[in-house]
């Protein structure tokens, strides 16, 4: 697991890295990067980290909360990627529609990564759980049929 989370920030360190570096070379170099826009580079960088954390919450197994924010995560910088577009390619009247179209596919998103679920099993739920006194007392019983095997020999 910990390699997994290695891996996503690495690769959201290399995202911001590289719009870092895009913003710094469209102030340096204004003649050759004249088309390149701060929102633009914004966009772009916001929706691949979306991208990183759908992916994150929809096939890395993990509690199921863990999922759910990871993907509630990803419609995060979703919507932040659309605003950083508005007035260059979007609308500004298509904005909260395109928001409820983000926050549905997030909603419908969590329930297909967990399965449904609204939390993980507690193990006092799970089948052939046995609470401290059962399990103690098992022990017991095997320390007198150890002791008895012992005498008998």
């Amino acid at each position: 697991m910990k390699k997994k989370n290695t891996i996503f920030k690495i690769i959201i360190g290399l995202v911001i890295l590289a719009a870092a570096v895009v913003w710094l070379l469209s102030v340096l170099l204004p003649d050759q990067f004249k088309n390149v826009k701060l929102s633009w580079v914004l966009a772009a960088a916001f929706a691949v980290i979306a991208l990183v954390f759908l992916f994150k919450g929809l096939l890395v197994k993990g509690l199921t909360f863990v999922k759910k924010l990871n993907i509630i995560v990803g419609g995060i910088f979703i919507v932040a990627a659309v605003l950083a577009l508005v007035d260059q390619f979007i609308a500004a009247k298509l904005v909260l529609p395109i928001i409820a179209v983000v926050v549905a596919l997030c909603g419908l998103l969590c329930v297909i990564a967990v399965g449904g679920k609204s939390y993980d099993t507690a193990d006092n739920e799970k089948v052939g759980y046995k609470t401290y006194r059962e399990r103690k007392a098992e022990e017991e019983a095997a320390e007198k049929l150890e002791e008895l095997n012992k005498d008998n020999k």
